[in-house]
């Protein structure tokens, strides 16, 4: 972030607007004496900014003005980006991000206006509004662009005032926190998220999957029982052939020994035609009844196909009818912004028309009739364009709502279709199973009552009958039995085929299961894969493993500073691992200690004088500074230091400066504050702060 341009009014010292241009020097000197409003300076530029300062209430509004307001134009990776944040006493805070487009100057007079609020500038460019809906969001926005929150920006670009040491002085964790900031690091924490939200996905997945996988178990279980009621069958089935067979070679011997008694064998054996005749018929009308069926069943699956696209069309619905009512709530909440910010408008245009007086209440500016004029012009012209979208977003609620009724209407057609579609299902599986019965029965029929038929009729024909001899049993009871075996051997013949089906059915489960199995270790894998990653996106992971990697630069740079700063007597340290304190614990665990030596030895922080810890602390930031701007897309270009040369002897003062200076190159900003006027001379560029009746006042030099 490089400061190109600062305008502040009403803001802690500084009551009159004034403006500080940073655009004609790389390093310069912030001097005047204390309470004069320099640090204000500082605090401008992170209100602005993070909404943060010294104070983040009222208090920063001057004591003799209405509001603070403070803009700040800078450049960024090579976009110029302008924030205006103003802070009405007694209000909520408004805050504004723009970029500017199509060109780079700036116009912060004769263009401001018309470029705050978006409108073009021939000359310079278009400012394009980047704010959000909330004051949350824009202020989200802009820490996203600039990828630094008040914390970090504050520890690695400024030394505050009273706060020099703000980054020694953190925790282990959080200045390892801070340094992860700085470095961008942050995007791994997002790679982690999105790994997880996968995994979970996967999951989800893996749950549904095992569900299904459950469900044809329950039904592979049924796999024994339905065997054993098949091999039953089987052997019934195979004796009453049997049975069949033998009652049907004694029948033969029975009519060999009735062969004297004509007329009566004459009248089994065509009472033995017309019963086949009739099993004939009946195999006849389930043959043709199967042919039918088999009609049937491609006709349901007919209506199969066409319900599994209304059902896919009731999908299609509800998901389009979700759509819909999201863009019914966005221009809810785009419409009542909207009221809110045209009340607004009103009120500003009301006081101007009732302001009376030299100053105008919106602006500070004169209130000359023309500024009254043109402002009003533009207010209204701002409330049209306001008005013009409102009643276009509640046409477009209305055709909404229209729409999301008519959805709703046709979704109330097709609710029975997911019914419809479960009844079709059902059918099929009945009837392709009847039709399995039939043909059954048909082939039973063809291997033997046909068979019979043809043997009875050959008989009849040939009158064979006639030469054998009297009966020895009695016919017509024997004729029954065979009778009642061939109908027990149909039944049995169809219960065998059905069984035979139910069978034949696990064989597709055992596919589907094993399809799903393959499925499930997929998704497993998967799973193992994302969480591995998660592990690797974590803190503990890539993360710190490039903070490990940019510590040894850091710490050689700021021993590089540090030895010119002590004329070699002091060293810093930075330890990454340590011990845990319960000895029972293995292994070490991830810190961020700072060790500062000197001719004595190791010392805390905290036991070093004040001018040594400052020389240490400004190494180390300076270092941490120096090595970020250094790297391929560095952040920070600015370095800020406030009142850092107090604690120093006259000797410790030339070797800051020297040290300012050796790092000259490396920053597009270096702003240094002081009110020591022995020090004003050794800066290029000196920016004077005065205190005066009416507040602070900027003048560079």
């Amino acid at each position: 972030m490089i400061p190109l341009h600062l305008k502040l009014s009403g803001f802690l010292s500084y009551h009159d607007p004034g403006e500080l241009d940073f655009t004609p020097f790389d390093l310069a000197c912030i001097s005047g004496p204390n309470g004069a409003g320099k640090s204000s300076l500082l605090d401008a530029i992170t209100w602005v900014l993070f909404g943060q300062a010294r104070k983040r209430d009222d208090s920063l509004v001057n004591l003799q003005s209405k509001a603070a307001e403070v803009t700040l134009t800078f450049q960024y990776e090579g976009n110029t980006y302008r924030v205006i944040r103003a802070l009405p006493r007694g209000k909520t805070t408004l805050l504004e991000f723009q970029i500017l487009q199509d060109g780079g100057g700036l116009s912060e007079e004769g263009g401001a206006r018309s470029a705050k609020y978006g409108t073009q500038n021939q000359e310079h460019g278009t400012w394009k509004p980047l704010t959000e809906r909330t004051l949350r969001e824009t202020q989200a926005r802009i820490e996203q662009m600039l990828r630094l929150d008040y914390e970090t920006f504050i520890n690695a670009a400024f030394f505050l005032q009273g706060k020099a040491d703000q980054f020694a002085q953190q925790t282990s964790g959080k200045r390892k926190e801070i340094l992860g900031n700085i470095l961008g690091l942050e995007i791994w924490e997002s790679h982690r998220e999105h790994a997880a939200e996968r995994r979970k996905s996967r999951e989800g997945e893996l749950d549904s999957v095992n569900g299904r996988i459950a469900e044809i178990d329950r039904e592979l279980a049924e796999e024994e029982p339905r065997k054993k009621s098949l091999q039953d069958l089987e052997i019934k089935l195979k004796h009453i052939s049997a049975v069949r067979k033998t009652q049907e070679a004694a029948l033969e011997n029975l009519r060999k020994a009735v062969a004297s008694k004509i007329a009566a064998q004459k009248a089994r054996l065509e009472e033995e035609r017309r019963g086949l005749k009739g099993q004939e018929q009946t195999v006849n009308s389930q043959a043709a009844l199967a042919k039918d069926l088999t009609v049937q069943v491609v006709n349901v699956k007919k209506s199969l196909e066409e319900v599994e696209g209304i059902v896919a069309e009731r999908r299609r619905l509800e998901e389009q009818r979700g759509m819909w009512r999201e863009e019914l709530a966005h221009f809810k909440a785009e419409n009542e912004s909207l009221r809110i910010q045209m009340d607004e408008l009103r009120e500003r245009m009301d006081q101007l028309e009732a302001a009376e007086g030299a100053t105008c209440p919106l602006c500070g500016q004169a209130l000359s009739d023309e500024h009254r004029r043109s402002t009003l012009d533009r207010l209204t012209a701002e409330g049209k364009e306001k008005g013009d979208r409102f009643r276009t977003n509640r046409s477009r609620l209305d055709d909404l709502a229209r729409q999301t009724a008519e959805c709703d209407s046709r979704l109330a057609r097709l609710e029975n279709a997911e019914k419809q579609q479960l009844a079709y299902s059902i059918s099929i599986t009945q009837l392709s199973e009847r039709i399995v019965t039939f043909q059954d029965s048909v082939r039973n029929w063809e291997a033997a009552g046909s068979k019979r038929l043809k043997e009875v009729e050959a008989i009849l024909e040939s009158e064979t009958y006639a030469k054998e001899q009297q009966p020895v049993g009695d016919l017509e009871e024997g004729e029954q039995t065979l009778r009642d075996l061939q109908d027990q051997e149909i039944r049995l013949n169809q219960e065998v085929g059905a069984a035979r089906q139910k069978v034949s059915v696990l064989d597709d489960l055992r596919m589907r299961r094993k399809k799903l199995e393959a499925e499930r270790d997929e998704l497993a894998l998967a799973i193992g894969r994302y969480r591995m990653l998660e592990r690797a996106f974590g803190k503990d992971g890539v993360p710190a493993l490039l903070i490990e990697q940019a510590l040894p630069q850091i710490e050689s740079k700021a021993n590089e500073l540090l030895d010119r700063l002590s004329d070699g007597t002091m060293s810093v340290r930075f330890v990454t691992q340590a011990e845990y304190k319960d000895k029972k614990r293995e292994g070490l665990k991830e810190t961020l200690d700072i060790q500062i030596s000197d001719g004595v030895g190791v010392r805390d922080y905290e036991m070093y004088s004040g001018g040594e810890a400052f020389r240490a602390n400004f190494a180390i930031r300076l270092a941490l500074s120096e090595v970020l701007a250094q790297r391929k897309g560095a952040r920070l270009q600015t370095l800020v230091i406030d009142e850092g040369f107090g604690s120093q002897d006259a000797q410790g003062r030339q070797r800051l400066i020297e040290a300012i200076n050796a790092v000259r190159g490396d920053f597009a900003k270096i702003l240094v504050i002081t009110h020591l006027d022995e020090l004003k001379d050794a800066f290029p560029t000196r920016i004077e702060v005065e205190k005066t009746e009416r507040g602070s006042t900027v003048t560079v030099v």
